[in-house]
């Protein structure tokens, strides 16, 4: 009988290749077993948490929060030969507002501002912290210095969202915004 000296030579990548797909098998049985823990262990009542997204779409979820755009006009950038502007605000969470020209300058920079009135529910500030935290090198989240007309207003650069109330309607239009202005300013 004929032996085939190749025969060792492919039992061995066959083995090979089988050890590497189980390998594959294992790691991917142990990340989906990580991924469902996690996910199956957020608890959707704690507080801080969001309410999933319903809207997808900027001007629809602008009017289901009973909120509304604005968009600055003109150019209001200081003349060559004054003096610099203040350093931005560090984006995070503020118990007290920053000075307004801290505020200014994180605008330019790109980064998204979010005040609120004061004495907002305990529930809608962890929901608050919550959206500072998911982008948490672009967003500030402050009380408004000053009497505000809105319940919670966005700002980037040259743009406004303002909603009367804080709802989950507007948490959308809040995310949305963010995610359409974050890093747009001039001096980015």
């Amino acid at each position: 009988m004929p032996t085939d000296k190749r025969t060792p030579g492919v039992a061995a990548r066959i083995r090979a290749i089988a050890g590497y797909g189980l390998a594959c098998v294992t790691i991917g049985a142990a990340v989906t077993g990580l991924v469902l823990a996690v996910v199956g262990g957020l608890d959707r009542d704690a507080p801080g948490s969001l309410p999933p997204v319903r809207e997808t779409q900027l001007v629809r979820a602008v009017q289901h929060g009973s909120c509304e755009l604005r968009r600055a006009r003109g150019e209001r950038l200081p003349p060559a030969g004054r003096r610099p502007m203040a350093a931005a605000a560090h984006p995070r969470f503020y118990d007290e507002p920053p000075p307004a020209g801290r505020l200014a300058a994180a605008l330019r920079a790109g980064v998204i501002v979010i005040s609120y009135r004061p004495g907002l529910a305990a529930e809608r500030l962890a929901q608050l912290r919550t959206l500072q935290t998911a982008v948490p090198r672009g967003t500030i989240v402050t009380p408004a210095a000053s009497r505000m007309r809105y319940e919670v207003a966005v700002a980037a650069y040259r743009r406004l969202l303002g909603c009367t109330r804080f709802t989950d309607a507007a948490i959308d239009a809040i995310r949305l915004f963010r995610g359409r202005y974050i890093g747009i300013g001039p001096d980015r």
